[in-house]
């Protein structure tokens, strides 16, 4: 296996990681509604996300080990996209805001800067910000 099919393995089993965890986020309040489960195949098609693969995670999520981004950009893409499911209903349940908070920090972010975090990207969310000002400055505010 050469070092191009090495980095290709890791970052397929990281785009599988990241919509395990979107898709717990949306089942969180118990009830994964059309336009949570839209958004989230949405983001596996952003993904390179087979049809195959997607339902393979949904049905056997234990399959798919947590990876870890290396990098506080992507831990930072990962929590909005969360947090983005999260919101994507209108509602913010109380077990999704715990599952995207406690994978934050499962996620590597501090847990004292967590709930800040976390508020700052929903408050983004509700103003309207781009994903890329938004991580952006959070980024400049988090990790600078």
């Amino acid at each position: 296996m050469g070092l191009l099919d090495l980095f290709n393995s890791y970052d397929k089993k990281k785009r599988k990681s990241h919509f395990k965890n979107l898709f717990f986020v949306a089942q969180a309040d118990g009830d994964v509604n059309r336009s949570e489960m839209d958004l989230i195949v949405g983001l596996a098609e952003k993904f390179n996300m087979s049809t195959k693969e997607v339902t393979a995670i949904i049905r056997n999520p234990e399959d798919v080990a947590l990876l870890i981004p290396k990098t506080p950009e992507e831990r930072m893409e990962h929590l909005y996209d969360l947090v983005t499911v999260m919101m994507v209903d209108s509602q913010i349940d109380e077990n999704e805001l715990f599952l995207c908070k406690s994978l934050a920090v499962k996620l590597g972010c501090d847990e004292d800067t967590v709930d800040p975090l976390i508020r700052d990207l929903i408050e983004s969310a509700l103003k309207g910000v781009t994903p890329e000002k938004v991580i952006s400055e959070l980024m400049y505010k988090y990790y600078s």
